[in-house]
């Protein structure tokens, strides 16, 4: 996944992901077809993982009785000690190939399911139908947020990490409305 998280990844070569892997090419191609299927393979780990963890950080917050607004800070966290595996979803896979995209929207749609329970539980006089727009949004912000800390963009930059976690946190809280 390191390979394919620099900027350069539409050059990676199954050579390279052998070498990077301690392996000769034929062995990569005797358990994947190519490099595709190697990209796929990360992901889906990667994004089983991301579900997982913002289960278990919303169950957290819920027994906790913290606010969900306090998610994407804390996934954040998580994705930062992931980061080769967390800039290849973010930044560098988006758009690859019709098999990633539908590996996506499915574990964009497990994630939605998370979060709508979660909005669902934290305000629970809200119909399903706007706890999954407050979904909607707090998973956006993710996605935005996510993509700005791991490619240290100028939103970044310009407010410094600490600051945009406290924004991005507060900003969370507001769509949640709790």
């Amino acid at each position: 996944m390191r390979l394919f998280a620099s900027p350069s990844s539409d050059a990676v070569t199954v050579a390279e992901i052998a070498q990077a892997a301690g392996m000769t090419s034929a062995a990569v191609y005797y358990h994947f077809a190519s490099k595709d299927d190697i990209l796929l393979e990360g992901l889906r780990g990667f994004g089983d993982g991301l579900v997982t963890e913002t289960r278990r950080l919303q169950q957290e917050l819920a027994d906790d009785r913290a606010s969900t607004g306090e998610l994407p800070v804390r996934l954040i966290a998580w994705l930062d000690a992931r980061r080769d595996d967390a800039t290849v979803w973010f930044v560098t896979s988006a758009g690859v190939s019709l098999v990633v995209e539908q590996l996506r929207r499915e574990l964009r749609g497990e994630l939605m399911t998370i979060l709508t329970r979660g909005a669902k539980a934290a305000r629970p006089g809200v119909s399903i139908a706007e706890a999954s727009v407050i979904a909607a949004g707090l998973l956006s912000l993710i996605e935005t947020a996510a993509a700005s800390w791991l490619t240290e963009d100028e939103s970044v930059v310009g407010l410094g990490r600490r600051k945009f976690l406290d924004e991005t946190s507060l900003l969370a809280a507001r769509i949640v409305g709790v």
